[in-house]
């Protein structure tokens, strides 16, 4: 529970909106530092940001503390929260939270694969659960918003369509940044790859998309491609950042999940369309990937 001699904000607004999205948004200003504590069982998922204040804060889920600093956003994702912080007196604290399902975060991974750390993707792919924070700048329009949402126009009905409208742009403006960021990494680890290595590498996914029901062997695509068997596995997770076993299972399901949305195949047909020898395989495959089995989602889909 929170501390009892925690002062309560200037301002504080927490929307829902229909998607299971939240935001919270406090501006506040404290007589003095003070230590607070916080305990919760819920994850979190989502993006942070501080457009001024100082909060020092250390959850038991991770190793070491960490700092929320005026001009920070961040994406984080705490498994529970059991926390205290304290904060500086200084300035104005003046933060928003986005905190986002995992539905919605899986299918904005699924879309845009490339645009997210590897620590988001695992996260929202279920791959494995590991807490994160990840730190970036706030940019000149993340600014913009928050101050739009603090200084809605609207009331009533009309501010709540306001509000959620910027919400979603935010969450669209952290998403490009976090593009960016992933974009500057690949680069870098692709630093010790040749031009000519990376085009090779990109004719490799080319080939690997257009083969889908029936891939090559990592070898015979090492001899089409013209690189190294060793270097196209390393490569491939350094430009892409997956292997090419996991890219190859990606678009499969992906594929499948067209398919079955289709409603004219059954599993079986569905499941050698895209490579599998067996429905069992592919069954266990689309559930560890879309958390889901097969049937499941065809009850699901049917139900839309």
């Amino acid at each position: 529970m929170i501390d009892p001699n925690f002062q309560e904000p200037a301002m504080y607004q927490s929307k829902s909106f229909a998607s299971g999205i939240k935001a919270e948004l406090m501006h506040y200003s404290l007589a003095e530092s003070i230590i607070s504590s916080l305990e919760t069982t819920t994850p979190a998922f989502g993006f942070g940001f501080c457009m001024s204040g100082f909060t020092r804060s250390k959850l038991s889920c991770l190793k070491n503390e960490f700092e929320i600093k005026g001009g920070e956003s961040a994406v984080f994702y705490f498994p529970e929260i059991k926390i205290w912080s304290q904060i500086s007196s200084k300035e104005a604290v003046w933060r928003m939270t986005i905190n986002i399902p995992e539905k919605i975060l899986r299918e904005m991974v699924e879309t845009d694969y490339n645009s997210f750390p590897d620590k988001v993707k695992n996260f929202a792919l279920k791959n494995f659960r590991e807490p994160f924070r990840i730190k970036d700048k706030i940019t000149p329009h993340m600014r913009k918003l928050m101050m739009q949402i603090l200084h809605c126009p609207y009331k009533g009905s009309a501010a709540s369509f306001f509000i959620e409208a910027k919400v979603m742009e935010l969450i669209a403006c952290k998403i490009d940044s976090l593009g960016k960021i992933t974009e500057k990494i690949q680069i870098n680890k692709s630093g010790s790859f040749k031009k000519q290595d990376i085009e090779r590498l990109y004719f490799a996914r080319e080939i690997l998309n257009k083969k889908v029901e029936n891939p090559p062997e990592l070898s015979d695509l090492s001899r089409e491609t013209g690189i190294s068997r060793t270097k196209l596995i390393n490569g491939f997770s350094h430009v892409f950042g997956t292997t090419p076993a996991a890219y190859l299972r990606e678009i499969r399901l992906k594929k499948a999940k067209d398919l079955i949305s289709q409603e004219d195949k059954n599993l079986t047909e569905i499941a050698i369309m895209i490579g599998y020898s067996s429905s069992s395989h592919f069954s266990k495959a689309f559930k560890a990937y879309f958390g889901v089995s097969p049937s499941i989602y065809i009850r699901n889909n049917k139900k839309k």
